[in-house]
């Protein structure tokens, strides 16, 4: 993939014991003190289209074979969402003839769909003896509950009369994350 950015951050509330608001108060310290707001991003561009002919019919006993290139454009803009029974367009392609290699390069210089990821997670701190603390967490996995996709189906079957794709070339059949997940926590330290 071109690129990949990835970060995270962790930041403690300024209230309770030690910090600067709220921390005169033992039982104020218990309730606003010691929470902390965290996060992992990560963000990226996508993978790769890779375009194979399924009849193999080059007779040179390889497993692959590519399609001819026609001259239009393999891939539209816009969001994925939009795209996904045409991610790849069929009219840039026509299978090659019997006994021919296909002239479409081992990779498109196009890409899939990127991905996007908001993990987010609050933790409270508590202190019950200088020894023995917990911590409640509350996370969310997917946050934002955006959908990242996978490649569309790269396997050219050819084109029907009226020019649409056969079988489920070029859409894209898969999700690559999960819809988002929230869970709740408990740690116990001493």
């Amino acid at each position: 993939m071109p690129w990949r950015y990835t970060g995270g951050f962790t930041y403690e509330l300024p209230f309770g014991k030690g910090k600067p608001w709220v921390n005169s108060n033992r039982f104020l310290d218990y309730a606003v003190g010691g929470w902390s707001v965290n996060g992992i991003v990560i963000i990226e561009s996508g993978f790769p289209l890779f375009v194979t002919q399924t009849n193999a019919n080059s007779g040179i006993g390889a497993g692959v074979q590519r399609p001819n290139a026609t001259g239009v454009a393999a891939t539209g803009s816009g969001a994925p969402e939009s795209r996904l029974n045409d991610y790849i367009n069929a009219a840039a392609f026509s299978l090659a003839p019997q006994y021919t290699f296909g002239n479409v390069s081992r990779d498109l210089p196009n890409y899939g769909p990127g991905l996007a990821n908001w993990d987010l997670s609050v933790f409270k701190n508590v202190n019950v003896k200088e020894r023995f603390h917990g911590q409640f967490r509350l996370e969310a996995f997917n946050a934002f509950n955006t959908p990242n996709f996978n490649n569309p189906i790269g396997a050219f079957q050819g084109t029907s009369a009226s020019g649409a794709a056969i079988g489920t070339f070029g859409r894209v059949t898969s999700q690559a994350n999960l819809s988002r997940e929230l869970q709740l926590g408990i740690r116990l330290f001493f």
